[in-house]
């Protein structure tokens, strides 16, 4: 199941739920202006409000959906936003549907225990190799823009130094000690 969201600006609205992302693509195709893009490896899905009349009805499986240019800011496109849920009242024996956020990142659920097994343990490693080479290592950023982040110190010295992330790429790195020693060759 997917919940059409219509987002601009500070406004949200969750405003109706579709068996599938076609269902939905069907209905948002008939409002006025709407507009589906790829950018980079992303999908836009949005429409303008000054293409809406001041009031319409979608038609859709019966239902009717009122919509109105004067809900929306005129100047600012209205982004189509889908979020994936289950529907716990079916039986199924899998990782529900969509993503969960893991500090600043978000994860496929099917993903999540396996990366935050994967970040962990390369956290562990990296923190083990800093200790073993005279370094006092800790964590810390979390919950900011670009995530948790490892900082070090030599043992003694009072000043931190920013070491990496804790984002996707550092939890793809194979050799996390090699990578220390390249990060840490960089930046003296």
């Amino acid at each position: 199941m997917v919940i059409l969201e219509l987002y601009q600006g500070d406004y949200q609205k969750d405003l109706v739920v579709f068996e599938t992302l076609e269902e939905g693509r069907a209905f948002v195709a008939q409002i006025p202006g709407y507009t589906q893009e790829n950018e980079d490896l992303f999908e836009m899905e949005y429409f303008n409000p000054s293409n809406l009349p001041d009031y319409m009805e979608i038609m859709f499986n019966g239902y009717i959906v009122p919509l109105s240019r004067f809900s929306f800011e005129p100047e600012e496109n209205v982004n189509i936003i889908w979020k994936e849920v289950s529907n716990l009242s079916e039986l199924n024996d899998k990782v529900i549907e969509g993503a969960t956020k893991i500090d600043a990142y978000v994860v496929n659920n099917d993903e999540v225990k396996a990366y935050v097994e994967a970040r962990e343990a390369k956290f562990r490693k990296a923190k083990d190799f800093l200790e073993r080479s005279g370094y006092q290592a800790d964590r810390s950023f979390f919950g900011s823009e670009d995530g948790e982040a490892i900082v070090y110190r030599k043992i003694g010295n009072e000043e931190w130094h920013f070491l990496c992330h804790l984002n996707p790429m550092f939890v793809e790195i194979e050799d996390v000690e090699e990578y220390i020693k390249e990060v840490m060759n960089a930046i003296q």
